[in-house]
């Protein structure tokens, strides 16, 4: 089977396993649902092993190995997945503001609005295609935000989206136990569980930030109100690891707290129901240890300096309160 039909499959069975809306739900909780789908297609074993043909694995654990060697306070796959975060931010992937003309380099064109995406566009998850003018030739150019990792480790090009989704699923390709986490205010990231800490790790492969969970708020400036991290064994709101200082929130109006609650509880609930008793049991346990966490704003606070974001042009980082000045 194509590894694209086959990650479709996957996706109907894990919308099924999920759920959809519910009588009386919201609107807000029923986007909330069906994003839980979003790390699905990261289970893909053709995928995966596609992954690992690009992937530069011997220079990725040679330098894990070194630097575990001289430091334990972080696991072996803790580095690894440090070293991937440089690998793919300084030499993998690229970041578009805007396409360069493909027929005279001219790399200022210009953005005339979204287009109608193609079968082939579509067939990759690009529901979202942006045409663009080239001022000296006349020519278009079309950005696809696609959606596919299989399709970004070809491209392996975009924004944020593309980013977090390629990124999380290099580091699911390389055994880690991740998460895909989505925020309200148009930003997406990974988490990673790290071994020797017992915690879910920041991730952000935008900024090649490990481990900095106030980068938003203190570094950016960024008001958030929701956060919330899925992986193939559930939904989380860690909207407090993100968000400590009540001045950088943005109010929780979207839905109640209690139907909020009840909707991951209930995502959570139906992925877990196919795992045996014991790991259920297990991942139980991780979630009081996280609930405990969050509810104290952190058992381990970050100490990382922050400053504002890196990635995207001046004016459009500006535009979306990201320059450490909002």
């Amino acid at each position: 089977m194509d590894p694209n039909e086959l990650a479709q499959m996957i996706g109907r069975m894990y919308r099924e396993r999920v759920g959809t809306r519910g009588p009386g739900e919201s609107q807000f909780a029923t986007m909330l649902r069906n994003m839980a789908s979003s790390v699905q297609k990261y289970e893909n074993e053709a995928l995966i092993d596609k992954a690992l043909e690009v992937l530069p694995l011997e220079r990725l654990y040679s330098k894990a190995e070194e630097m575990e060697s001289k430091d334990d306070t972080w696991a072996l796959q803790d580095y690894l997945v440090m070293e991937l975060l440089k690998w793919f931010k300084q030499d993998f992937f690229q970041w578009i503001n805007n396409p360069p003309c493909s027929k005279c380099g001219e790399r200022e064109t210009q953005g005339q609005g979204p287009t109608r995406p193609t079968d082939e566009e579509l067939k990759y998850g690009a529901r979202v295609v942006e045409l663009y003018r080239c001022p000296k030739c006349n020519n278009f150019e079309r950005f696809a935000r696609y959606n596919d990792p299989a399709k970004l480790l070809e491209t392996h090009c975009g924004r944020c989206g593309e980013w977090a989704n390629c990124f999380t699923f290099l580091c699911r390709a390389l055994g880690c136990r991740v998460r895909w986490v989505w925020n309200n205010e148009d930003h997406v990231w990974t988490e990673v569980y790290s071994p020797r800490q017992k915690r879910w790790v920041h991730t952000d492969s935008c900024e090649e930030a490990w481990d900095k969970p106030l980068l938003y708020g203190d570094g950016w400036g960024k008001k958030m109100s929701y956060v919330v991290a899925y992986s193939i064994d559930g939904a989380v709101d860690v909207t407090k690891r993100y968000v400590r200082d009540p001045a950088k929130s943005v109010p929780r109006n979207k839905i109640s707290e209690d139907e909020l609650a009840s909707v991951l509880k209930s995502i959570t609930a139906k992925l877990r129901s196919h795992l045996p008793p014991t790991e259920r049991e297990q991942l139980e346990k991780e979630d009081k240890v996280e609930q405990e966490e969050l509810a104290g704003f952190g058992q381990n606070p970050s100490t990382s300096p922050v400053g504002p974001r890196t990635t995207g042009s001046e004016d459009w980082i500006k535009s979306r309160g990201e320059d450490g000045h909002s």
